[in-house]
């Protein structure tokens, strides 16, 4: 009888790497490192150019609270994206990422750290996310845009600000904000979507109190997330065409923050006005 003994006593012996923690986060540093610096180049390009911008402002509307660094990492790496989520999102959906896509690298926070001088700082864990488009299973609910008079009823309930009818205020301007009395105050007779952009743009103003280019970009987000055309600028005023990346990051939170403050309150109204409509007894 042949003897297989030998197969056995030849092999190689395979010894097991031990994991080096060290070149595993260092590893993580370059990722994140790469990230901060595409957030930065991003930064500056988006408040530098007008296509750029109309670029990252459609993205922010189409991915609603996302944070700014992650909208203008999506912008870089996935611009056609329209709605991300990780693996394990997905498959909590009743979907599955395709084989073969990478994915986008996003920052997710993780804990606080302490700084030398005392102050908190932010821990951040490099995250891949998948646009739907990357996926497959469950079909999946799509966005539907309320109409215009739906959308204005949204916009105008429970507002931060008074808003009312003055005969004083143009229809090209359509609404204006005044700080003395904290009312936005409306022209009569304006078109729909004319009036949508305005009231967002001065509700924006109310909120962050900035200049009108700023509420501006604020209102052109809200008015891409309900499908009202939006009104893009055609050059950046210098001053924020200036600015360092990180100051200009800070001006892309402002006008986050501003039209957040809008699409979280047209939400709430729009759920209620639907609930409101179901529970409603048939005639």
């Amino acid at each position: 009888m042949e003897n297989y003994d030998n197969l056995f006593e030849q092999q190689p012996e395979q010894m097991e790497q031990p994991f080096d923690r060290e070149a595993w986060a260092e590893q993580k540093r370059e990722q994140r490192q790469e990230l901060y610096d595409l957030i930065d180049e991003m930064s500056e390009k988006t408040l530098a150019d007008p296509s750029a911008l109309s670029d990252y402002l459609n993205m922010q509307a189409r991915l609603g609270k996302t944070s700014v660094a992650n909208t203008l990492l999506v912008v870089a790496q996935k611009p056609d994206a329209t709605f991300i989520a990780n693996y394990d999102d997905w498959q909590k959906r009743g979907r599955s990422v395709k084989r073969g896509e990478k994915g986008t690298m996003v920052l997710e926070a993780n804990g606080e750290y302490e700084r030398p001088d005392g102050t908190m700082g932010v821990n951040f864990d490099v995250k891949r996310v998948f646009d739907i488009s990357q996926t497959y299973g469950k079909p999946a609910r799509e966005r539907t845009n309320p109409p215009i008079k739906t959308a204005l009823k949204a916009i105008t309930t429970n507002v931060p600000v008074p808003v009312k009818l003055s005969e004083s205020v143009s229809q090209s301007v359509g609404a204006m904000y005044s700080e003395k009395d904290n009312t936005v105050y409306v022209a009569r007779g304006v078109e729909g979507n004319e009036l949508f952009f305005a009231l967002s743009r001065e509700l924006a103003r109310a909120h962050s109190g900035q200049e009108t280019f700023i509420c501006d970009c604020a209102a052109n987000i809200a008015c891409l997330r309900y499908g009202v055309p939006a009104k893009y600028c055609d050059r950046i005023p210098d001053e924020i065409a200036s600015l360092e990346s990180r100051e200009k990051r800070s001006a892309l939170n402002i006008v986050r923050e501003a039209a957040c403050e809008i699409i979280e309150r047209v939400d709430r109204n729009l759920f209620a006005e639907r609930q409101q409509s179901r529970n409603e007894p048939v005639r």
